[in-house]
């Protein structure tokens, strides 16, 4: 039997067990099912009593990463019979292992990231890899104790996108008002009323993020763009991903980002080819994607010259 999981992650003090009293406070959550918490840190924020008995919940800690098993985990499941479990997970362990270690019957309906504004630029430059592998997995991410006045979400959303192009983010101020989303779009470097959209080398990085964040905005609109031919066991035949490399994180972190192309012509081209592509943007669900995503069906492909560099950057 499937157990509903709601993950919580961010590092020491980022809001997480407060977030998760507010939801088991809510009555249009708490409607009588019992909910399992499972806690893997002890901030300041202490787990208030009324709270846990008026929704009928139930706190477990793991205080030790190794103690975190699915034998341990499935026991807990047995004891406390849960309708569901809000996992808040100790934002030091990594998320990919969370994923490896988690019982086979556990279904992840949303994993939420949780960050200090005013602490982000240091974990950054502190805690680079691991902040990176959470934000890639996750669905969405909240900025609190934001000032007002003080926020670059430009350049938050172009750091985050790059990681995960679909995730949401939420932005909370220290005077209580929160922002849902990004408010306003990105100034391209590019003519998104042009026709086609002509995506030269250099721009390769913020279209990506553009289209994978606002793909409704390029659906029925012609691009060109060039870029690496490339394919994966998930490419179904027909297709090929029109790609770059791309530094997400570290020079030891380099993935290939890309869209899909349609198009009957695509043998001609093996993987590594430089090519122009021009064509339609269009929507279908593909398991690359994991959903549906943005594909190019392509008018024409031709040959071109590599870019002046070999890898794609975000800014």
């Amino acid at each position: 039997m499937e157990v509903p999981v709601y993950l919580m992650t961010g590092f020491l003090e980022s809001g997480k067990t407060s977030f998760i009293l507010e939801t088991l406070n809510d009555k249009q959550f708490s409607k009588g099912e019992k909910t399992l918490v499972i806690a893997c840190e002890e901030g300041e924020v202490e787990f208030d009593e009324r709270i846990i008995k008026a929704s009928k919940s139930v706190v477990e800690f793991i205080e030790n990463e190794e103690d975190f098993k699915p034998e341990y985990l499935t026991s807990l499941i047995e004891k406390h019979k849960p309708s569901r479990v809000m996992l808040e997970y100790n934002g030091m362990w990594s998320l990919r292992d969370m994923a490896v270690k988690a019982p086979k019957n556990w279904l992840f309906y949303q994993i939420f990231m949780f960050v200090d504004h005013s602490r982000f630029e240091m974990y950054m430059n502190n805690m680079r890899q691991l902040l990176s592998d959470n934000i890639s997995v996750a669905d969405i991410i909240i900025f609190n104790r934001c000032e007002p006045g003080k926020v670059d979400k430009k350049r938050i959303r172009r750091a985050v996108k790059a990681l995960n192009p679909r995730i949401d983010m939420m932005f909370e101020y220290v005077d209580g008002t929160i922002e849902q989303g990004f408010q306003g779009e990105d100034e391209m470097p590019f003519d998104i009323k042009a026709d086609p959209i002509e995506i030269v080398h250099d721009d390769f990085g913020l279209w990506y993020i553009d289209i994978m964040s606002n793909a409704p905005r390029y659906k029925g609109k012609n691009v060109r763009v060039r870029g690496m031919v490339f394919r994966a066991k998930n490419i179904p035949k027909g297709y090929f991903v029109i790609s770059r490399r791309a530094m997400t994180c570290c020079a030891d972190d380099i993935q290939v980002v890309g869209i899909l192309v349609k198009s009957p012509d695509e043998t001609k081209f093996k993987d590594g080819d430089w090519v122009e592509v021009t064509g339609n943007v269009i929507a279908e669900k593909q398991q690359c994607y994991k959903g549906t995503g943005p594909v190019i069906l392509a008018d024409s492909i031709l040959p071109t010259g590599k870019a002046d560099s070999e890898l794609v950057y975000f800014n």
